[in-house]
This record gives structure tokens, sequence and C-alpha cells, in this order.
């Protein structure tokens, strides 16, 4: 039924009218926003500005603030790295802590803390077409295992794509092509299950413009990322999505009045997948 759902939603969605809208953006004074995780891969912080909605610009990591992080009495200071337009550390996270960070900058402090839950080791994941209604769906089903069978638990994921397709001429670099978050719910017990749309198969016969973004092509490289992350977090990430249809920024887990937010979590990685539509098999509900 939950399956079912998402694709009725997710065809609508693909499918649904347009109409131009004209909104009158207000300009504000800038607002610092620190962006901070801590995973088994290391330690990586950006201190940013917010800037107008219709500045594309990509904002870059600002110098001079002290970032530490801190755990089980330890503290760790984030040098910054211009190479990477962060503030970093391999020092990697243990799942089971709690970290607090703090950040200095401009004489104003930030703080925030989260805890680091275990892993959820992936299984497999591949595409599939998938039918409903009168149309066949591009589905990325990713199966992991739960790491806490026996209670509620939050995830992050984000599929990242490197395109040699001419419609990107330019862009052979990794380009994140679809981020979420998930629990648990609705999953068989101790696993975790993840259900991604890609494109209908008409969308991707008509390669629209429109569209790109969307369609895979035959020799567009996919990787996935899926990191255990708390619940503060989750909802942190939930009001984003959220507020990216409604023009509102999500409350931030981190105090001293700045925006981002602070996640302490456990990543674990797929293989890379290299797209070839005619090898995409139909998907069969897994026994």
């Amino acid at each position: 039924m939950r399956k079912t759902l998402y694709l009725i939603l997710t065809i609508l969605a693909l499918t649904g009218c347009k109409k131009e809208i004209d909104f009158d953006f207000h300009e504000v004074e800038p607002v610092v926003v620190i962006e901070g995780r801590v995973t088994n891969e290391g330690a990586v912080v950006t201190v940013t500005q917010s800037r107008s909605v219709t500045d594309s610009v990509r904002p870059h990591c600002l110098p001079g603030a002290v970032v530490t992080i801190t755990t089980e009495g330890n503290t760790t200071t984030l040098p910054y790295d211009a190479a990477s337009n962060s503030y970093r550390s391999a020092t990697a996270g243990v799942a089971g802590n709690t970290y607090q960070l703090d950040v200095d900058f401009a004489g104003h402090h930030y703080e925030a803390s989260a805890y680091m839950p275990l892993a959820a080791p992936i299984l497999s994941a591949d595409f599939f077409w998938m039918s409903m209604l009168d149309e066949r769906m591009l589905v990325y089903e990713l199966w992991a295992v739960d790491p806490y069978p026996a209670e509620r638990n939050h995830y992050w994921y984000r599929i990242d794509r490197i395109s040699h397709h001419p419609h990107f001429e330019g862009q052979k670099h990794t380009e994140p092509y679809r981020w979420g978050v998930l629990d648990d719910r609705g999953s068989p017990p101790g696993m975790v299950f993840l259900d991604m749309m890609s494109a209908s198969e008409k969308m991707m016969d008509k390669d629209e413009e429109e569209h790109w973004k969307s369609i895979l092509y035959d020799g567009d490289s996919i990787a996935c990322q899926l990191m255990t992350i708390d619940r503060p977090v989750y909802e942190y990430f939930s009001s984003l999505r959220a507020g990216q249809r409604g023009g509102a920024n999500p409350r931030s887990n981190i105090s001293g009045g700045c925006l981002g937010y602070f996640a302490a979590g456990s990543v674990t990685r797929t293989d890379t997948i290299v797209f070839k539509r005619s090898s995409v098999r139909e998907w069969k509900e897994r026994q």
C-alpha cells in the first residue's frame, strides 16, 4: 500500500500541469549558515552566509572561524582548507558517541550536539522498471540492514551522478541527483528499504529539456550514500524538503541565531552503477 500511494503521488508530480507564477522576493540581511557533519569518514563544516533567492552563485566557505568538535572529553580543531572550501578533519567519528560542535565567528558563538548511530550496511542497490497505471517508472531500489531492529531509526541518503551525455557538456563531475530522508516504517523487520522514482519511460522517450536533470542516460555513473542520523537531524532535513516547496527555512538544530544543521552519522556507500537502459529489469517483489 505504501509503495502504491508513493507511486501515484510521484506520477502526478511528474505529469502535473505547469503555471507561471511571479514572486516578489524581499531582500534581507545575510545570515550566517553553518552546515556540519561528523561521520566514520571524518568531519567537515562549512560557514557561509545566506544569499538572495535570485543569486545562483554557489556560496564560498568563509575563513576566520574557530571550529571545534568535542566528544568523550576530547576536542578536535578543524582547520580551514581552501582547496575543499571547508573546515575539515580526517579524524573518524565513532558510533555510540555524542558530538558537540562549537563555532566562533565574527564575534558570535554557535553550538550544537548530535548523536552518532550505528551504520546500516547496504545489501543491494539497482534500477528496475515498475508498472503503475499506464506508466512504466524507472525505480532505484536499495536494501540495507537496520542496525536497531527494535527501534525507530532515521536515515539520510544522497544519490550522485556523473554524466557524459551531450546535454551536460562541460559538467563531467559529480552532481547530486536525488537526496532525501526516510525512517524504517513500512520496511520488513530488520531491514531498511528505499524506493526512489527516477523518471517515467514516456519522459525518457520524449527527452525534453525541462526533464534532463531527472532522466538517466546510458553511461551515467550512479552511486548512493546512506547515513544513519538521529531524530533531530531527520526532522531538520524533513522540514528543509517541505520548506523548499513552501519558501520557509527549517529550524536549525544549532543555537546562536544561524541557519543550517549539525549531524553525526555513520555512512555506507553503494558500488557505482553505470546506467544502461536496455539492461534494466522488470521489478519483482522481494521474497
